[in-house]
């Protein structure tokens, strides 16, 4: 018995996350307002696989409140707008899920997207120490992830993804089951 192809596909399951399998390059992305029922246009403006795989649709338009499902490898730019109130932006923006990815740059994306700390204010020092043992470490961890991604099926299709809110926190949707939340408030215009 040759034990070459059960090797290869040992390795090749090891390799390849489940992210195919849990979810596909979609995922549904709620949209609220308040006040509701104001206009929501949807507009893809990255991709993280390059501008050849930009959502085919190109723009989505509805009314708050309503869910629309978004790809999850494209980060979108949010305008809400209602007559009376002023123009809101925002963004969904796409990131590689780390825990369904692939075993080979999923440590290593989820090493680079941990938080940022602003050292502004504290002394020389402390600064070139968090640079120096945290920063660059967590950039070349980052870049190690991402290309290692070149070597992932999933990757390449755009089902490593998920979505989150641009302002949402490190541990918003960690997971990328979630749905996750736009509602943004509306300013009266004077």
């Amino acid at each position: 018995m040759r034990r070459e192809p059960l090797f290869l596909t040992c390795v090749l399951a090891l390799v390849s996350g489940c992210a195919t399998l849990i979810h596909g390059p979609y995922q549904e992305v709620s949209v609220e307002s308040n006040p509701p029922g104001a206009t929501a246009t949807i507009v893809p403006t990255l991709s993280e696989r390059g501008t050849n795989y930009l959502d085919p649709t190109k723009q989505y338009t509805v009314t708050t409140p309503a869910t629309v499902r978004l790809r999850r490898d494209n980060t979108y730019r949010v305008d809400v707008q209602k007559s009376g109130y002023k123009l809101t932006s925002t963004k969904v923006v796409s990131s590689y899920d780390w825990l369904n990815a692939p075993v080979v740059c999923g440590p290593c994306e989820l090493i680079g997207d941990l938080p940022t700390y602003d050292l502004k204010g504290k002394p020389l020092p402390v600064r070139f120490v968090e640079s120096v043992f945290y920063e660059y470490p967590r950039g070349f961890m980052a870049a190690c992830g991402k290309g290692l991604r070149l070597f992932s099926p999933e990757a390449l299709l755009g089902n490593s993804f998920k979505l989150r809110e641009q302002k949402a926190g490190f541990f918003s949707d960690w997971h990328g089951f979630g749905t996750p939340r736009v509602a943004p408030t509306l300013e009266p215009s004077s």
